[in-house]
């Protein structure tokens, strides 16, 4: 349990942090070098990998009392979290990638976006009437 609650500080603390005008407006960003900007964007990008896109995967693979019935009415959905994923794959590579920050910060943007379209889509398939995933 306190392994649970100290991932969820992290991940709190982290997207805080990510939330800050320093990663959303561009002047800010730009201010600071380009190394020190993608050694904290890939921190931002471990995070999003390790904490939030690998365990609701996790959730939405587990086994289910009707797995036919979940994967009947939420392929859909499942194909497109997909897609999402392995897009925000080719951003965080397109992160180590960047030789400005003008690239790194369009970059970290679109990672932003894709971060929230996947929770979004995640937790729709998760209370999507009649599929068996459940919070827990």
């Amino acid at each position: 349990m306190a392994g649970i609650k100290k991932q969820t500080k992290r991940v709190v603390r982290a997207l805080n942090d990510w939330n800050k005008p320093r990663f959303i407006e561009q002047d800010e960003f730009c201010k600071v070098s380009l190394k020190v900007n993608k050694i904290k964007v890939n921190e931002f990008a471990n995070v999003l990998t390790e904490d939030i896109f690998r365990p609701l995967a996790t959730m939405l693979g587990e086994k289910s009392k009707r797995p036919l019935a979940a994967l009947a009415t939420s392929k859909e959905k499942l194909g497109k979290i997909i897609f999402l994923a392995e897009s925000a794959k080719r951003d965080i590579e397109a992160i180590d990638e960047a030789a400005t920050n003008e690239e790194l910060f369009n970059a970290q943007n679109r990672l932003r976006e894709l971060c929230a379209a996947v929770v979004e889509e995640s937790v729709s398939i998760l209370n999507y009437e009649g599929t068996p995933f459940e919070l827990k």
